[in-house]
């Protein structure tokens, strides 16, 4: 998925090859380092890879992101602002309260879907190659869900509100329930290349909340 965020320049101005002043472009060079790293996972991606990928210059990534991990961080942090955006606009959408989380939920089930071309999902690739004593990465990754679920959390009280939803049931229970169908859906779409499949799924996830 490509983020469409207002880009930003980079204020520092790091210092490439020679010593010579070099500025970029911040968010295209995170929007190509996350396809890279998307495409062929972290510790496959090479600092190498990355220049190659950004057109910039090893001492110019180095004096802005420091290594390649941050570079991830900072990738991981922008791709997620970009989900979380289009996820609030897809659930806020005028209508009824299903189909417009019907409608986000199948949106990422096709994108991420293996007839796509894509490789699941940024975040979920980068969660399942994680460290177990990557603390930073885990932050990165926690904050994501934390304000996925608050999203999701929400659409579920605006069902409850229309009588759409079953109003005994917990919110932030079924919040949590669905992002875990959304990050169930991301990992099947990296073998299934059936959308009616991942359609199914969510669909026995809606009628479990009447």
């Amino acid at each position: 998925m490509t983020t469409a965020i207002p880009s930003r320049k980079s204020r520092a101005e790091p210092r490439a090859a020679r010593g010579r002043p070099r500025e970029f472009d911040v968010d295209e060079v995170l929007d190509r380092a996350s396809r890279t790293f998307w495409n062929h996972g972290y510790h496959a991606t090479s600092i190498d890879d990355l220049c190659e990928a950004t057109g910039v210059l090893r001492g110019s990534l180095y004096g802005v992101f420091g290594d390649k991990h941050g570079l991830l961080l900072a990738a991981v942090e922008r791709y997620s602002d970009g989900v979380i955006a289009r996820l609030a606009e897809r659930l806020s959408a005028e209508g009824s309260p299903t189909e417009s989380l019907r409608e986000a939920l199948l949106h990422y089930a096709k994108i991420t879907n293996a007839l796509s071309g894509q490789r699941s999902c940024f975040i979920t690739n980068t969660t399942l190659e994680m460290q177990a004593d990557d603390t930073a990465l885990r932050e990165k990754i926690e904050s994501f869900h934390r304000r996925t679920t608050t999203l999701l959390t929400a659409a579920v009280i605006r069902g409850q509100a229309a009588g759409e939803f079953d109003a005994s049931l917990d919110e932030g229970e079924v919040g949590r329930y669905l992002l875990c169908v959304t990050q169930g859906l991301r990992v099947m779409s990296k073998v299934v290349d059936d959308e009616s499949q991942l359609a199914d799924v969510i669909n026995l996830a809606l009628r479990s909340l009447t």
